[in-house]
């Protein structure tokens, strides 16, 4: 990871799917798609930083390569599909856990 970061334009995400997706390695990728459906849920600070918000995760899910590849996965076909910037609630399985309902 240490390796990857040092490279210019590779940031903690770009790292942590490198290393998840290419490589095989148990690292939790965070991105804004995760930062916003676990805000909303009220399961992650709005002011966590990248670290704090995996070592969340980290704690909280399997530590096995699969489930956090799909785990991910998941939250990014949700992000996109559901909780965007202009969430569709109505659509949401997760709306009656949602702590900041943003519709």
């Amino acid at each position: 990871r240490n390796e990857l970061l040092s490279v210019k334009g590779i940031g903690p995400e770009t790292a942590d799917s490198i290393l998840l997706y290419a490589l095989g390695r148990k690292i939790f990728v965070v991105d804004a798609y995760t930062k916003r459906v676990f805000t909303r849920l009220g399961l992650v600070d709005e002011n966590w930083n990248y670290d704090e918000i995996q070592q969340f995760f980290h704690k909280k899910i399997p530590s096995e390569i699969e489930y956090y590849n799909e785990y991910h996965a998941l939250i990014v076909v949700h992000g996109k599909d559901v909780c965007k910037n202009r969430p569709s609630c109505a659509e949401c399985c997760l709306f009656s856990l949602c702590t900041n309902k943003p519709c």
